[in-house]
Parts: structure tokens; C-alpha cells; sequence
């Protein structure tokens, strides 16, 4: 590990190491949030926990800086749990297995957690050191983050005193996010009712898809299994007489789901033309997404026989909703080139003993347009006799014209690496609307190092780029006197 001890952001990567060992999937978040009370305790600092396993650690500014503004340095404990099928990793109890790569952090097969366990870690490394300048701090650690901001929106703020908050939530080196989209959680149960089954059952699903973050990755083109598993099975149907017992796909609403399984049950005599035509299936898809998702693969497995079915009526009733529900981008901005303005993401798809559940994850910059979207979605579950609720809604971020630490920020990155940095607004959810909405004087900036396919097994972390990054806040909060 010479690479990482001789770096000046060494102590960074320790925290991470750290807070690695610590499972935290959202709503699972009091083992890292006892670590960062004790971690506090230990160094004398002032700290607070709150229900929702929130916290808040304080830290005076060090000589010179003692009456400087108020500085928030924010990010959340959880994280997004995703793992390939084939891997045996519990989130509730085991440590993320961490890998250098030559310049990159990873995990195996799993999600890293970087996104927001770099935040976390360069946060406990401020706060633990005794020679960095910086003015006082606040170093606010949010809970449930992923799931819906449930953490931010529970936590209560009238003891913070910041005028100026760093957020290091954001996943492209040099680039400062100025600006969000607003968003919504969809939650959605189908009853449907069951049969007897008398037929040989088989597992058929899709696999190998990149996947993403549903916002900063819907503009892509990626392939949604849900919606592919859906339409395959549509595609089946017309030709071959099967019933359904079975369907799933996806783990989480804010993840483009990878993979999707259907359990569905035939004639026997049926079978060579059931393979047959999905392996025609996969190679349309494959043409269709050869460029996003080249490993694209369908499957079918012999099971053991299953004992019931979904009636025809409602098997009819799924497919016909997973088909016609939206997914993907939405609209585009007028007024920004390239910008995504509203987007759905199906993606989460569930059986259970009563019927079928789907989470989706509706986004938008435009409140009225959020609210459109959701009206369709509600008009059409309402239409089949289905029960659908909203949670977690949050703010859009808007953009601040007079922006003092936006112009601070660019100018110690020009200073730094004699180039201008890139202001944008992105088409997900920061934690930084909220904090708007709760603290109206705030002057909000997000920014961060290079993280690579967030939210996905394949997720990466640049080690130089983290490196950077820390170099960049420490010069920044050494011009906040």
C-alpha cells in the first residue's frame, strides 16, 4: 500500500478502509453512525445523533480562522447494494472487499460505496487533523440518503450555523454542480390471483446489462431487464401457450436494474420453439443494444415444477403494465442543451403472495412536470386496480446567480490547474435541495473525484483524481478566512 501512504491524502483512503468494514445499506446505518459518534468522542469534538441515525460533528476553526463563516462539509453514510447474482456478500453483516487496481479502487463484484463514502472519509479526515488551516466546521453525515432522503428530510438543523456548504456528492473530477432535478418514490402493488399449475416450469431471464444511476445515467441509452424481460415475455406470447408464475428484476428504484427474471410453465412439446424463439429475441436485443449493453445475454433453466400460476386475466394484466408504464428520459431541457429534464425509472419489480410490487423513481427539474408524471402513472395503476403511494419526495436545487462560493471555487481550481472548471446541473438527486429548503441562506456547491459506473458492481474509484480532490478542498478552505 506505498502508493496510497506516500499520497497526501493518505489519511482519506484510511477512512475509507474504515468505514468499508462497516455494512450500511440505507435504513441500516447505526453501526456507521456509533463509529462516527466514538470516532468524535475520541477527538473531544462536539457531536450529535439523531433517530434517523443522523450526525453532526462540530470542529472549531483552527489559528486565524476562528471568527471565519461557518463552513458544512456534507455528504450521506449509505449506500446503494448491489452485487452480481453468482456472489455470495451479505450487505447486512459483511465488509465491502476493497481492490487497488493501478490507479483505481474497486470492489469485488459488488458496489464500492464510494458514492458517498468518499464525502464520509475526507470529512473524518479534516475533522482528525491537527495542521490543515480551515475555518469552523460542521461536518454533517446524512442517513437513507439513497432510499428517498429520508435522512436530511428528518434532521433538524436549528443548531447549524453554516453559511457556506461544501456537498461531495458529486462524481466528475473538475466539474462543480451548481443545480438538481427534484424527485419522488413510486411504490406500486397489482393483486393479482393464482391457479393450479400442471406444468414443467422454467426459469427465463436477462442478464449482463450495464446498468447505472438512474439519473446520471438515463440519457445513455441503457437497457432497462424489466422492461426487456416484459417485452421478451409479450414477444413469447403470441406464439407459445405459457403460464406465469413468477416475475422479479432490479434491487433498487435509483439503479437502471441489470437483470430480471420471469418463472414461467409450458407443455413440454412446447419447448424446442420456446428456445428457439428466445434465442431470436436475444439477438435483437443484442443488435438494438449493442453498443450500451454488449453482454447482453437471455436465458432459460429448467426448475423444479411450480404449484401455481397467475390466472390468465392477470397475467395479461403484468405484462400489459410493465409493457405501457413509462421508463427512461421523459423531456429534455429548452433551456439548457443536453440536459434531461424529467425521467422514470422502473426499477425495481417484485413477487409476492398477494401480487406484484414495482418501485420506480420519478425525477424531474420542473416541479409541474414531476407531478405529471406522476399523475400518469397513478391514472393508469388506478385504471387496473392497483394501489399506488408517493414517498420521499424532495426539492429541485435551483441555481443561484449570486453565488459567492461557486465563484471561490472557480477560482482556486484555476489557480490550481491554470484551466476553467465546468459548471453544470445534473439530472439527479443531491441532498442539496433540501438543504435549501431548510436553511435559505446557504451558499450550496457540489463537487467531487472521478467514481466510474456508481451504483452498479462495476463501480471504480480514481485514486489520483481522489487525491486531487482533497488537495483542491483543503486549498479551498484555506482561502475561506
Amino acid at each position: 500500500m506505498t502508493q496510497i501512504s506516500n499520497l497526501e491524502s493518505a489519511k482519506v483512503f484510511h477512512f475509507f478502509e474504515e468505514i468499508s468494514k462497516i455494512p450500511r445499506p440505507s435504513f441500516h446505518e447505526k453501526a456507521i453512525s456509533e463509529y462516527l459518534v466514538d470516532f468524535a468522542k475520541e477527538r473531544n469534538l462536539e457531536v450529535r445523533v439523531d433517530d434517523t441515525y443522523n450526525v453532526i460533528i462540530k470542529k472549531q476553526g483552527t489559528v486565524g480562522y476562528e471568527n471565519s463563516k461557518i463552513v458544512a462539509i456534507q455528504g450521506h453514510t449509505d449506500m446503494v447494494c448491489e452485487k452480481n447474482k453468482d456472489v455470495e456478500h451479505d450487505f447486512l453483516k459483511d465488509p465491502i472487499k476493497l481492490i487497488y487496481d493501478g490507479d483505481l479502487i474497486k470492489a469485488d463484484r459488488t458496489t464500492l460505496g464510494s458514492d458517498n463514502g468518499i464525502a464520509v472519509a475526507m470529512a473524518l479526515a479534516l475533522l482528525d487533523s491537527n495542521n490543515i488551516p480551515h475555518p469552523p466546521i460542521e461536518a454533517i453525515f446524512t442517513a437513507c440518503e439513497e432510499s428517498g432522503m429520508e435522512g436530511v428530510t428528518a434532521l433538524d438543523v436549528s443548531d447549524l450555523k453554516a453559511s457556506i456548504f461544501l456537498n461531495i456528492d458529486s462524481d466528475e473530477e473538475g466539474i462543480f454542480t451548481v443545480g438538481c432535478a427534484g424527485g419522488v418514490k413510486c411504490d406500486i402493488e397489482i393483486p393479482v390471483s393464482f391457479e393450479k399449475n400442471n406444468k414443467s416450469s422454467y426459469c427465463v431471464g436477462v442478464y449482463g446489462l450495464m446498468g447505472g444511476h438512474s439519473g446520471i445515467d438515463v440519457n445513455k441509452g441503457r437497457a432497462n431487464s424489466n422492461k426487456l424481460l416484459a417485452r421478451m415475455l409479450n414477444i413469447l406470447y403470441k406464439d407459445i401457450d405459457f403460464s406465469l408464475n413468477k416475475i422479479e428484476g432490479g434491487a433498487k428504484d435509483n439503479a437502471i436494474p441489470r437483470e430480471a427474471e420471469a418463472i414461467i410453465s409450458i407443455d413440454d412439446s412446447k419447448l424446442s420453439l420456446l428456445q428457439e424463439k428466445i434465442k431470436n429475441i436475444e439477438n435483437i436485443f443484442k443488435s438494438e443494444y449493442k453498443n450500451t449493453d454488449p453482454n447482453l445475454l437471455l436465458k432459460l433453466e429448467k426448475i423444479d415444477n411450480q404449484e401455481k400460476c397467475f390466472t390468465k386475466e392477470d397475467f395479461n394484466k403484468i405484462i400489459t403494465s410493465l409493457m405501457i408504464l413509462p421508463n427512461g428520459v421523459q423531456t429534455m431541457s429548452t433551456d439548457i442543451e443536453g440536459l434531461v429534464e424529467s425521467s422514470i425509472n422502473l426499477g425495481v419489480v417484485k413477487t409476492n403472495d398477494c401480487g406484484i410490487e414495482i418501485v420506480s423513481s420519478i425525477r424531474s427539474a420542473v416541479s409541474s412536470k414531476k407531478e405529471f408524471i406522476m399523475q400518469q402513472v397513478e391514472n393508469y395503476i388506478n385504471s387496473i386496480g392497483g394501489n399506488i403511494e408517493f414517498r420521499g419526495s424532495y426539492p429541485a436545487w435551483e441555481y443561484n446567480e449570486k453565488s459567492l462560493i461557486r465563484e471561490q471555487c472557480v477560482n482556486v481550481y484555476k489557480e490550481m490547474y491554470d484551466k476553467e472548471p465546468e459548471i453544470q446541473i445534473i439530472h439527479a438527486g443531491l441532498e442539496c435541495g433540501l438543504f435549501s429548503e431548510k436553511m435559505p441562506n446557504l451558499d450550496l456547491i457540489s463537487f467531487g473525484p472521478n467514481l466510474y459506473d456508481i451504483h452498479t458492481p462495476d463501480e471504480r474509484a480514481s485514486i489520483s483524481s481522489i487525491d486531487r480532490t482533497w488537495k483542491f478542498l483543503l486549498n479551498l478552505l484555506k482561502t475561506l478566512k
